[in-house]
């Protein structure tokens, strides 16, 4: 039995001539380009959404009398169209359109009144990463009752789909001893080198002002990395002089993650304008040889095994998140000398953490959640 045709996708083309790499798309055996540079993964997701309406329109399947003869394809395509038209973060719209793309091509040939739980199980079961799997069938459940809202049919019952198990909160934090730990490493890494009087350039210090920032703000990833030192429009910006940091670009829709406009504390301000200050930070806060950092990826790994804390326990691990975990929990222990500590909607307000999140997932720094209930059953 042949293999159902995968749906058109871009892909980076590099050449051997030594020209900078370009996206192109691919569509089966066919290649075309997007005129779009290494750089410009937005522009070449636009160029597939134009592609993909070109060649077919998915939106004629909203004509469709039962919405159960609608192809996933077409499905996936007019999510596409959707993702590529919204304001949000272009790593994580990356991020979506690649799901569906992957989505889209599994269930290649499918109709939506295929959707049974066998085959959803079955994708789960080959996705071999149930975290994966959830969150790729809800991507699919939200794009299919988008769709089927818009049919000629009018309302529909909601599509479900059929989940694996959610994939659990990560609650590993650092101690304070393990987050120096870090920093210096990150500080003292050189790249070897065969000169025998050089020591070798640091090439990672730029992950130690990344960490720092985390565990001072509790910011993502995609917040740290996209901070400014200059007003842009589709960036966070950080006000040296007033001591703002403005996590969400201006033309960036709210979402569900929560990008509130803080204070700097005042240690960390210091930082950074010392940073602006020496040219270590120029154009963007995190910056390594001059450039923009976009994600730090590469080092973190490095860092982490030279501070002594890689494991194979995925409920050890440190990731980039942790840093967020560890400022959250840090905020909401008890300081060291003066005992005091900062209330919930405070810390929630300062993060962009709900405070159901806070009670849900920092149960360990928050015991006295049912301190009035223990008192009131004391007097009964």
């Amino acid at each position: 039995m042949p293999r159902p045709r995968k749906a058109p996708y871009v892909t980076l083309k590099k050449y051997k001539d030594g020209r900078a790499p370009t996206w192109i798309i691919r569509d089966g055996q066919l290649s075309r380009g997007t005129g779009c540079h290494e750089h410009d993964r937005g522009g070449a997701e636009k160029a597939l959404a134009r592609y993909i309406t070109k060649k077919h329109d998915p939106k004629e399947a909203l004509n469709a009398e039962d919405v159960n003869a609608i192809k996933i394809i077409d499905v996936c395509a007019m999510e596409i169209l959707h993702i590529s038209k919204r304001n949000i973060d272009q790593q994580y719209k990356n991020q979506l359109i690649s799901a569906i793309q992957r989505i889209g091509n599994w269930f290649a040939g499918k109709k939506i009144g295929d959707l049974n739980s066998s085959l959803q199980e079955r994708y789960a079961e080959e996705r071999v990463l149930q975290p994966s799997a959830f969150r790729d069938l809800k991507l699919l459940q939200a794009a299919i009752n988008r769709c089927v809202k818009k049919t000629k049919g009018g309302i529909q019952p909601k599509f479900s789909a059929t989940l694996p198990d959610a994939p659990k909160s990560r609650i590993r934090y650092l101690t304070r001893d393990e987050a120096a730990s870090m920093l210096w490493a990150a500080w003292r890494e050189r790249k070897k080198t065969k000169l025998p009087h050089s020591k070798g350039r640091h090439t990672l210090r730029h992950i130690a002002r990344y960490i720092l920032i985390g565990l001072y703000t509790g910011s993502r990833n995609g917040d740290i990395c996209n901070a400014s030192l200059i007003p842009a429009i589709d960036r966070g910006y950080v006000d040296l002089e007033r001591g703002i940091f403005k996590r969400k670009p201006d033309n960036k829709e709210a979402t569900s993650k929560q990008q509130p406009t803080i204070p700097l504390p005042p240690r960390l301000l210091t930082h950074m304008r010392r940073w602006a200050r020496l040219g270590i930070s120029k154009h963007s806060v995190i910056e390594f040889m001059g450039k923009r950092v976009r994600r730090v990826h590469d080092g973190w790994e490095t860092v982490v095994d030279r501070a002594g804390l890689a494991t194979d326990d995925k409920a050890k691990k440190v990731l980039r998140h942790t840093l967020r975990h560890t400022a959250i929990t840090w905020y909401l222990s008890p300081d060291r000398r003066t005992g005091r500590k900062v209330d919930i909607e405070t810390v929630s307000l300062y993060c962009g953490v709900s405070v159901e999140t806070i009670r849900k997932t920092y149960r360990h720094e928050t015991p006295d959640t049912f301190t009035e209930l223990l008192e009131v059953s004391k007097s009964k």
